[in-house]
């Protein structure tokens, strides 16, 4: 791996430390400043790599939207404006998906994720959060410096494979019968509705009992509110 991506990566796990909940505003802001030099670089780095001007323009917006949302997702103290900035991050994926020419992807993306999963999430917090205070663990980061040397050290390994070129040739010749016609997504249908039909109604399930469970926190939180009143 180049020695610049090292130092970029190691520049962000910083700056994301630093920009998490628990730091200060002070370092908050640094954090976000230096995240937000790690976009910028990251970005005119893989421009040169694209076509004509409008594509890097809109590689460019895209990539600076999602990766700006994807930072604010974790770092926002507050979890009702983390999952609206994480749709900020789906849409701005869903952008770059129809530029690589996969509009199915970015579709079935925008639908399964800002369209159902996310909507579902802001209600669950909003029924499971009653009070105007910031809840002690939304206030400060749980094992920050872990998460952050785990999360960089597989962003690391994969930026290494990908740049050795492995991931290239396994994507050039992928195994016999994977995929079918180009544009077909009759083959995803019956994957998910014969092989993987236990894991779809398992996630059906758990959103559920997650909206349950919210609902029955916000009622007893409401009487216990009633009766100290």
């Amino acid at each position: 791996m180049p020695v610049v991506y090292l130092i970029l990566i190691t520049f962000g796990a910083a700056g994301l430390f630093l920009a998490l909940p628990g730091r200060g505003q002070a370092f908050g802001r640094i954090g976000l400043l230096m995240l937000l030099g790690l976009v910028a670089a990251s970005i005119a780095m893989l421009l040169p790599q694209l076509g004509g001007l409008g594509d890097r323009v809109a590689f460019a917006l895209l990539a600076g939207i999602g990766l700006f949302g994807a930072i604010r997702v974790i770092t926002h103290p507050r979890p009702v404006y983390s999952a609206l900035f994480f749709i900020v991050l789906v849409v701005a994926m869903g952008g770059l998906l129809v530029l690589m020419n996969a509009g199915f992807v970015a579709s079935a993306l925008l639908i399964i994720y800002a369209g159902a999963i996310l909507v579902t999430y802001l209600f669950v917090i909003m029924l499971a959060q009653q009070g105007t205070e910031t809840a002690p663990y939304d206030a400060s980061a749980r094992e920050p410096l872990w998460g952050v040397l785990a999360g960089f050290l597989v962003l690391g390994t994969l930026t290494g494979h990908v740049l050795s070129g492995d991931a290239a040739n396994e994507l050039a010749a992928p195994a016999a019968g994977v995929l079918g016609t180009v544009g077909d997504v009759r083959p995803v249908g019956e994957l998910l509705l014969t092989e993987y039909v236990v894991g779809v109604q398992l996630a059906g399930v758990l959103l559920l009992a997650a909206m349950v469970g919210a609902v029955a926190i916000a009622k007893r939180q409401a009487a216990l509110q009633e009766e100290a009143g």
